[in-house]
């Protein structure tokens, strides 16, 4: 319902200002102009302290003037009016920058009752170390809060200022804060907090708290425990909404104790607790671990098990699961499909109360639906119910790897992982003793899984002829191990694997210009080594299908084993020859069972989100 001004008298005293006399639309318009809340609904955010915080872009700056703040001083009736919806309509923060004194929750004391009575959403800081953490080491969407700033450029600096005013408190208890461990930081948080809760109106409020703590200190759990304590003061489901962070890196035990808080503050329901054994006789319930086969995969194919996309990512420099968040850059527009996965990524964006985010931080909110990788819970009911789990997750997605970084997806390793070259300079040889798709196979993927796989797509930076491993390289002959014991272990007729090394058509920088007939020749040698292995696994009934997106080296020389001619001169076309090199690539690894990867009209998988987020444009 649309907020109208409490003073609605139709015949107002001549006496009263000439404000109070205009009817209580009109007014409404006139409080929405200076400011008092927007236009389109969305709330404005301010700083307690003074001005919108959205204006306090550095923290030495003054604060903001506030246009209506002559309006809430000229009397006692529009105060009463004004403030109403100016606390009502808008989101409030505190920030306290000095936790020993809270200096903000006792300017927020100061308020009037019925001012406090009217707050609908306020955000409390006691403790902030950052806004943003990097779920990944390649995570770079707006995490300007990270240790290592060097590598990033001016414009994540930029940001950091903008939105955190270059304010990032070290957690509680780690080196560096104040130990927020003493009696007096406790008594002063209690009180203050006892003081607002006693005065906001129950059922109305949205309350956002921000602690971060150094969860691996041993007095973690009791601080985060002394900073809760207000919220069980509290009658159940005093609060409107609740989310609370206590710190800044994800925590198992801090999430379940802000959970609990904020599922007794709200009125949550709680899961239903196990049990009781029933009596020898009496009738048996059924339970995930004896339903069907075909049931138990369809109850789990709606958990965090299958990927909002169903494509997961997995890198040398992540060494974990991630989730891509599918951004199309250009037309047409998204489909049903994309649209309904963005709501599974970055869900603080265009949210008044910031991160609170579950894959970035120790946090409880409601709003957090991010797609996070499985946790260990269902892998560890019991060994039928791990088995169909990992049916379900390894058959449901799509594993793209990457052999060094997803994003940017063209950067080269770094140059000094144990190579001879010194700085800005290349190294000489490939710098890892195995490729990141033998030891995702080996030692990520269980041995029982393999054989679930359905599609796996191999991604390589564009390294240079120089740095591709040789046949006597240790990750040529680990390749080349690996994939003969993978003939055991995967289920061959239904998977789809596909090799793409990345070019300049992919957005990669043409760092060296056209390559030599020396460096194409051994580029294609390079190409050789990598595929050879793979057509063991394509001899009858072997691969369902292989599909292959090679970098082209711009001058090319004779391949005796890919019969590849020379492709020079002024006819030279860059795109036709690429292609020739991928229909040879894929005729060399499938042999006669090229013909069916296109017979009967049948097309090549779409792109994944990595090449489509960055390089829409660009086409197979």
């Amino acid at each position: 319902m649309a907020y109208v001004p409490a003073h609605t008298s139709s015949s107002p005293s001549p006496s009263a200002p000439p404000l109070l006399q205009l009817t209580p639309e009109i007014r409404l318009l006139l409080y929405r102009y200076l400011g008092l809340a927007s236009w389109n609904g969305r709330p404005y955010k301010f700083d307690l302290r003074g001005g919108r915080a959205s204006c306090r872009r550095y923290a030495t700056c003054p604060a903001v003037p506030i246009d209506f703040h002559g309006l809430l001083i000229s009397c006692r009736t529009i105060y009463s009016e004004a403030a109403a919806l100016l606390y009502s309509a808008n989101s409030f923060v505190v920030h306290n920058y000095d936790p020993a004194q809270l200096p903000g929750l006792h300017s927020l004391c100061a308020l009037t009752e019925p001012s406090l009575r009217s707050l609908s959403q306020l955000k409390i800081v006691l403790n902030e170390a950052a806004c943003h953490n990097r779920v990944t080491k390649n995570d770079c969407n707006e995490t300007c809060c990270c240790q290592d700033r060097d590598e990033y450029d001016w414009s994540s600096l930029l940001w950091c200022r903008q939105k955190h005013c270059d304010i990032h408190q070290a957690p509680l208890l780690s080196d560096g804060a104040m130990s927020a461990d003493d009696d007096a930081w406790r008594r002063a948080w209690h009180s203050a907090a006892a003081q607002l809760f006693s005065r906001v109106a129950p059922g109305r409020l949205a309350l956002s708290l921000v602690c971060d703590i150094d969860p691996q200190h041993p007095l973690a759990l009791d601080l985060a425990e002394s900073i809760l304590a207000p919220l069980y003061l509290l009658p159940r489901s005093y609060l409107s909404e609740c989310r609370i962070r206590l710190a800044k890196t994800p925590n198992g035990p801090l999430q379940q104790l802000a959970r609990d808080a904020a599922v007794h503050a709200c009125g949550l329901p709680t899961p239903v607790p196990h049990a009781s054994p029933k009596p020898l006789g009496a009738p048996a319930t059924a339970t995930l671990a004896s339903l069907p086969r075909e049931l138990h995969v369809r109850i789990l194919e709606y958990t965090d098990l299958v990927a909002p996309r169903r494509q997961v990512v997995w890198s040398r420099q992540d060494r974990a699961y991630v989730v891509l968040r599918f951004r199309r850059v250009a037309e047409p527009p998204p489909t049903p499909d994309e649209a309904h996965g963005e709501q599974f990524f970055e869900c603080y964006r265009d949210r008044p109360e910031g991160c609170f985010c579950r894959r970035r931080h120790a946090v409880f909110s409601l709003h957090c639906t991010c797609w996070a990788p499985p946790g260990p819970a269902l892998f560890l009911v019991c060994r039928t119910v791990s088995q169909v789990a990992q049916y379900v997750f390894f058959s449901r997605n799509r594993f793209i790897i990457h052999d060094y970084k997803a994003y940017p997806v063209w950067r080269l390793p770094s140059l000094q992982l144990g190579s001879s070259a010194g700085p800005g300079e290349l190294p000489d040889s490939y710098p890892f003793e195995k490729f990141a798709a033998s030891e995702f196979l080996r030692d990520v993927v269980p041995a029982s899984a393999l054989a679930y796989l359905r599609f796996l797509e191999l991604v390589f930076p564009p390294y240079p002829s120089t740095l591709w491993p040789g046949p006597e390289h240790p990750a040529a002959r680990d390749w080349r191990a690996t994939v003969g014991w993978l003939r055991g272990g995967l289920s061959l007729p239904a998977l789809t694997l596909r090799v793409i090394v990345m070019d300049e058509s992919n957005g990669t920088p043409n760092r060296a210009g056209a390559a030599t007939a020396e460096e194409a020749a051994a580029l294609l040698r390079a190409y050789a080594d990598l595929v050879r292995p793979l057509r063991g696994l394509a001899e009858p009934p072997g691969l369902a299908r292989f599909y292959a997106h090679f970098r082209h080296p711009w001058e090319t020389a004779w391949d005796d084993e890919l019969d590849y001619p020379p492709r020079c001169g002024p006819w030279y076309d860059p795109w036709f020859h690429k292609r020739d090199l991928k229909e040879r690539l894929e005729r060399y690894v499938m042999g006669a069972r090229y013909e069916s990867l296109y017979a009967d009209d049948r097309k090549e998988p779409a792109p994944s989100d990595w090449d489509l987020m960055y390089f829409a444009n660009r086409g197979w």
